[in-house]
């Protein structure tokens, strides 16, 4: 009976493991994000894989060696519950490849602050520093009212530093 399996992979080396995969037969999935980030007061577009060290292998374990796996180049081996490679619902994987567009993105919506939400300050001098997000001063450079220096000041921030108050929490 044809089932999906975890797979294991070395740091940053989900591609290879999904080439070397492939080339030996194996039906295999790699879930990738696209997204927008800003890094050094840049917005540019990333892909990634959207569960680092990881893919899903579709094979049949009851007439198919999952053996080769573990010395596929890439690939660490099989993840494994109680000693047997644990399986992967289907309902899972169908719900991934909804989610992908045509070349197997799955694309996350850019995140725009709104006037009034509480953000974190996520890097520099004020980093851990919550304040409230008001206005976009440009296209890099937010207001946020912070309560600093016994009152409450307007303080001009990149955009890149800022962060939904709870995303950060939950993280």
């Amino acid at each position: 009976m044809l089932r999906w399996y975890c797979v294991q992979t070395r740091p940053r080396a989900e591609a290879q493991a999904l080439e070397h995969l492939q080339r030996q037969g194996f039906d295999c999935l790699l879930p990738r994000l696209q997204r927008s980030v800003i890094r050094n007061g840049r917005r540019k577009m990333t892909v990634e894989a959207l569960f680092p060290r990881y893919l899903f292998l579709h094979a049949d374990a009851d007439t198919t060696s999952l053996a080769p796996v573990r010395s596929t180049r890439g690939a660490i081996g099989l993840v494994r519950t109680a000693g047997l490679p644990a399986t992967v619902p289907d309902e899972l994987i169908e719900r991934l490849r909804a989610d992908a567009n045509a070349d197997g993105l799955i694309t996350m919506p850019e995140r725009r602050l709104l006037p009034g939400e509480r953000v974190v300050i996520t890097e520099g001098p004020l980093a851990g520093l919550q304040g409230i997000y008001t206005q976009a001063q440009s296209e890099r450079r937010a207001l946020v009212l912070l309560v600093i220096l016994g009152g409450t000041q307007s303080v001009a921030l990149p955009i890149y530093v800022l962060e939904p108050a709870r995303a950060a929490q939950a993280a």
